[in-house]
């Protein structure tokens, strides 16, 4: 074969070699983008399942707390205003103040759970945004009261309400 015969083969393969590595890389980037989009779909699924496990799990126990809680301080329900007898009666009454700080508490770990991205802020605030956002507002002189001894108390909890006040009074 002669020398200007593989020159020319080997220009043909260079020429040819190019597209088909471009779209080798092509095809390579479409895969990586579609592993990753069922990546976060499947995060997604089993962020929503967890979501709706944890909040079946504390429904009950969260709502008979809450509900004892209101009995007790004579409030009809998460509406009624929060006044400072009812701080008085929460402060000199330990079960009370164990209850308070319960259901608090409770609230307070999904706010933790929402911030580390281990649970669907879009679905608590379906669940249970309404009673999320009115607890806080109707208990926040006590909270005010408890953040006497730390700034962080019960932080996360407001941060997941003033998110989910922007969720739910903006526009879509």
């Amino acid at each position: 074969m002669p020398l200007n015969s593989l020159e020319s083969f080997g220009n043909f393969a260079d020429i040819v070699a190019v597209p088909i590595a471009v779209l080798g890389v092509a095809l390579i980037v479409r895969q990586l983008s579609l592993a990753r989009l069922e990546s976060e779909r499947e995060h997604q699924r089993r962020q929503n399942e967890m979501t709706l496990n944890a909040y079946n799990t504390i429904r009950g126990d969260l709502r008979e707390t809450i509900r004892r809680v209101r009995h007790k301080l004579k409030l009809e329900d998460m509406f009624d205003t929060f006044s400072e007898e009812h701080l008085e009666l929460i402060i000199n009454d330990k079960l009370l103040r164990d209850d308070v700080a319960r259901m608090l508490g409770f609230l307070n770990k999904f706010a933790v759970g929402i911030k580390y991205d281990v649970f669907n802020i879009l679905l608590v605030n379906d669940l249970a945004g309404k009673l999320f956002i009115e607890t806080y507002k109707q208990f926040k002189p006590y909270i005010i009261w408890v953040r006497k001894d730390s700034d962080h108390f019960y932080l996360d909890y407001e941060n997941l309400v003033s998110e989910l006040q922007r969720m739910q009074y903006s526009p879509n």
